[in-house]
């Protein structure tokens, strides 16, 4: 394992967070924060299983932000009204729909397989 690969993990963990969270510099700082500080913690590691494992930690939690993380502002017009922003990343149609109907969803119910 190189440590290319760790340096690959951790921009793409970057970059998914500065789309997610665009225009929320406090989240995108705070997300910032916690990739460093757990990439740090693991940084004198040097057998091959756990730097594997913590590599697949890394791509499971960039998975999750790109599939699952939805961005919601409030609305300016409407009091305790919300825009959600979803993109075609997010997962649908999926085992874990989204329980919020959409205009994207078309009123289908989830597939019990």
């Amino acid at each position: 394992m190189s440590a290319n690969n760790v340096r690959i993990a951790f921009r793409r963990l970057l970059k998914i967070q500065q789309r997610r969270f665009e225009g929320d510099n406090h989240t995108i700082a705070a997300a910032r924060d916690q990739t460093r500080k757990e990439f740090e913690a693991n940084r004198l590691l040097d057998n091959q299983k756990d730097i594997e494992k913590r590599l697949k930690h890394a791509r499971d939690v960039e998975e999750v932000i790109r599939r699952y993380v939805v961005q919601a502002p409030r609305s300016t017009d409407k009091d305790n009204t919300y825009n959600i922003r979803f993109t075609t990343e997010h997962a649908l149609r999926d085992r874990h729909p989204i329980i919020i109907k959409s205009s994207l969803q078309k009123n289908r119910e989830p597939k019990d397989d």
